[in-house]
């Protein structure tokens, strides 16, 4: 979190989706610490078994004199989006920015490798939670007249060299794809979409794929990407929209 006097977010309403650990936790309590009202949304636990909760990253916000509320969200379930949602407003009456994070990973696994139901819980989570989650903020933005939507994207999700493999490099350029799209439909009202690609991270659920081990050393610690995330929450439709940017780039080719 940063130290300064700063307050970039002051005023401003933020839902984080898979926030318990991670890059999701590290974007949270960036907002937070500009400023922002943040709601720090996951699923009750990790169905891997990794660490962290919403309500652990909610009160770690307060702790840092920091406003947030944790509501336990499954974004591939429409009723608890809706729920989430609709608790968002009434808490705050508004909503300013959304960060579909949540997501799953399966790598390394062969197209006969990967069952039908594992399969659809990916897409679930990777392509449907975004769908699910823009739609029922989208109202509210439109109401406000302007917003700003950020996408997680990834590297696998247009190199396929990059080892993402069928299933995740299939969702993830598809949240790309989804985003460019949605980045025209609500250009008129005034709402930006981007693309963030973070790169390469040291979080719990990469140190647990076992070839990550091998650029380790490369990678960054999540809040690498918190100072990028908080340009993009500031932007809307006149400033900044559908680009799909590099977290390794931020302050040289965009963000200046």
């Amino acid at each position: 979190m940063q130290a300064d006097d700063s307050k970039k977010m002051e005023g401003m309403v933020a839902i984080v989706t898979g926030a318990s650990r991670g890059l999701g936790r590290a974007i949270a309590k960036e907002f937070a610490a500009e400023g922002a009202k943040v709601v720090v949304s996951a699923r009750r636990s990790s169905p891997t078994g990794l660490p962290g909760t919403a309500v652990e990253t909610a009160e770690q916000i307060r702790e840092a004199g920091g406003e947030a509320m944790a509501l336990t969200c499954d974004v591939s379930d429409e009723e608890q989006v809706v729920a989430m949602v609709s608790q968002t407003i009434n808490m705050y009456g508004q909503i300013d920015v959304l960060v579909n994070n949540a997501g799953v990973m399966v790598l390394g696994e062969t197209l006969l490798d990967i069952d039908p139901e594992k399969w659809d819980q990916s897409v679930a989570a990777n392509l449907r939670g975004p769908y699910l989650c823009s739609r029922s903020v989208l109202p509210w933005m439109i109401g406000q007249g302007r917003g700003s939507i950020i996408n997680l994207g990834s590297r696998m999700g247009n190199d396929h060299a990059q080892g993402g493999g069928v299933l995740y490099s299939a969702t993830k350029a598809a949240v790309h794809m989804f985003s460019f799209c949605l980045a025209d439909e609500v250009r008129e009202h005034n709402i930006a979409v981007n693309i963030l690609s973070p790169g390469g991270l040291k979080t719990e659920g990469s140190a647990a794929i076992p070839w990550t081990q091998r650029d380790w050393e490369q990678r960054v610690e999540p809040e690498a990407v918190g100072s990028s995330a908080v340009y993009l929450a500031l932007q809307d439709a006149s400033t900044f929209t559908g680009q799909l940017v590099l977290r390794a780039e931020f302050g040289e080719t965009w963000g200046t």
